[in-house]
């Protein structure tokens, strides 16, 4: 069903407020009915896209020797058919358990409202996985127009946690699956955003992946990307920590005067710069990645090249 536009002038907090209100008077004075299963729909509205076996067969049995304790909340679309509101592992439980019927209350509601039930009903569970959490902040904050402060505080959250959880869907799709999947940890994304260069990121994904890098380790592999343009060599990985070895020069402190001059130099010249040493005595190291990129950095040097 499309999204119209009621309700979304009267704000997220007037919606959900008469929605809390209904839903109390539904319960007090609403019969519960049984439906047949097959004449409801999905909510299109839910964030979730993975649901665990082994959590949907243990509501299965528990569904099979008590029956289904809380009724679904769906609402009519005519003609004998309804859609979902709130209640899919349940729906879901109840149609591998073979029941024919399930108990549901009914109530008339916008699709607005039916979008703000389902997604804050979810979003208050500590089932979700990272990317649903995200997906569910970003449509509710589409939908009606929330700053993060907003959105964090409709859900209960800090506007730090909402936000962090919103950035992981900036990663490419493939290390999104993977959080849903549970491949890989929303820390493993959280350090992947550290790198900018696709191909890159791509690599450490199938790293961790692969070699079952712990967050810790990820972490420390994209720190030597920062420093050096490139992951580290099987060569260049501490057989215990998976994370790059320190070289005599990175393992000492370095001056905050050669720190500002490094990024002073790298941006002055246009390419990476690495100053080590002491202001006393040191070594300046410029890196460039291409012919013309050298005669650049000649010029800028003063020398001429033939």
């Amino acid at each position: 069903m499309a999204m119209g536009n009621r309700g979304l002038g009267r704000g997220l907090d007037a919606l959900l407020g008469g929605v809390r209100e209904d839903e109390q008077q539904t319960s007090d004075s609403a019969e519960v009915r049984s439906i047949p299963l097959e004449a409801i729909t999905p909510n299109p509205y839910q964030p979730r896209r993975e649901f665990s076996d082994d959590g949907l067969n243990d509501l299965c049995a528990s569904i099979k020797t008590r029956g289904v304790l809380q009724p679904i909340l769906i609402r009519p679309l005519g003609n004998g058919k309804y859609e979902l509101v709130a209640g899919e592992r349940r729906l879901r439980a109840s149609k591998l358990a073979g029941l024919a019927e399930i108990p549901t209350l009914i109530r008339e509601m916008t699709d607005q409202e039916s979008l703000a039930i389902a997604l804050i009903e979810n979003l208050q569970r500590e089932d979700l996985n990272s990317v649903e959490e995200a997906l569910g902040y970003q449509q509710l904050q589409n939908q009606f127009g929330l700053s993060q402060e907003e959105l964090a505080r409709q859900v209960g959250k800090s506007r730090s946690a909402v936000a962090n959880s919103l950035r992981l869907l900036n990663l490419p799709e493939k290390v999104q699956k993977g959080i849903q999947q549970g491949s890989v940890s929303a820390g493993h994304g959280r350090a992947l955003m550290g790198i900018s260069d696709p191909e890159m990121l791509d690599e450490l994904h199938k790293r961790i992946v692969e070699n079952g890098l712990t967050v810790r380790q990820a972490e420390a592999q994209v720190s030597f990307w920062k420093q050096n343009g490139r992951l580290p060599g099987a060569e260049e990985v501490g057989q215990s920590q998976g994370a790059p070895k320190e070289s005599k020069a990175s393992a000492k402190v370095i001056d905050p005067q050669l720190v500002t001059l490094q990024s002073a130099f790298a941006t002055a010249l246009g390419t990476k710069v690495k100053v080590s040493g002491s202001t006393g005595k040191g070594k300046i190291t410029l890196s460039y990645e291409s012919e013309e990129s050298l005669r650049l950095l000649a010029s800028k040097l003063g020398v001429e090249v033939e």
